[in-house]
């Protein structure tokens, strides 16, 4: 909230300047910084179900070109792609279930905000158990039936550090300070609620 969206009052009886929220104001801010926690959410959403579909697809369509021996022991990949992609829409259509408890005030909309935010991070950091173990097992597979098993290898290498990183940055770089600033909001208004 600034400083310029609050409204003076001048106190005539002790001259002191108390601070009333243009509520409003207030809510509208609430509501667009919870539409971009909504709005990354589901690009989050969308793309892990993308990707795992596409990543599944890739496989069946390499596993069917490629008919060599060995090959079907990337089937369990396969479907663990396929798996994780129903998995992750099950839980995106969980996810907006849960959001219906919320209430469309200022601190129903606040409180979803935060919610929605530790989910977001809750599934950034699990991403690299999700992730990293089946790449390492998909990579290994073909290693040892390839004949090319080098450009495997390089992008194990690269991707397994990357995706244990990347995520935890972002967290902490993104998420986190959003979240405080909400927390911190949301502590402000329940004091004044109280007082």
């Amino acid at each position: 909230m600034k400083f310029e969206e609050m409204q003076v009052i001048w106190n005539s009886q002790n001259g002191e300047k108390l601070f009333a929220i243009n509520e409003i104001a207030l809510h509208t801010y609430i509501q667009r910084k919870r539409r971009t926690i909504n709005t990354l959410l589901e690009i989050f959403e969308w793309t892990m179900i993308a990707l795992n579909l596409v990543v599944g697809i890739a496989l069946v369509t390499n596993l069917l070109r490629d008919n060599k021996p060995g090959a079907l022991l990337i089937l369990p990949v396969v479907f663990f792609y396929f798996a994780y992609s129903a998995y992750a829409l099950v839980q995106r259509l969980r996810r907006r279930a849960a959001e219906t408890r919320f209430k469309p005030t200022i601190l129903g909309e606040l409180d979803k905000a935060i919610w929605q935010l530790d989910y977001l991070i809750r599934q950034g950091r699990s991403m690299t158990l999700r992730y990293v173990l089946p790449l390492v097992l998909v990579v290994s597979i073909t290693a040892i039936y390839s004949p090319k098993p080098l450009w495997a290898l390089v992008m194990t290498l690269t991707l397994i550090p990357i995706s244990y990183f990347a995520p935890r940055w972002e967290i902490n770089k993104w998420y986190l300070p959003k979240k405080r600033d909400l927390e911190s909001l949301r502590e402000k208004l329940l004091l004044q609620e109280i007082q």
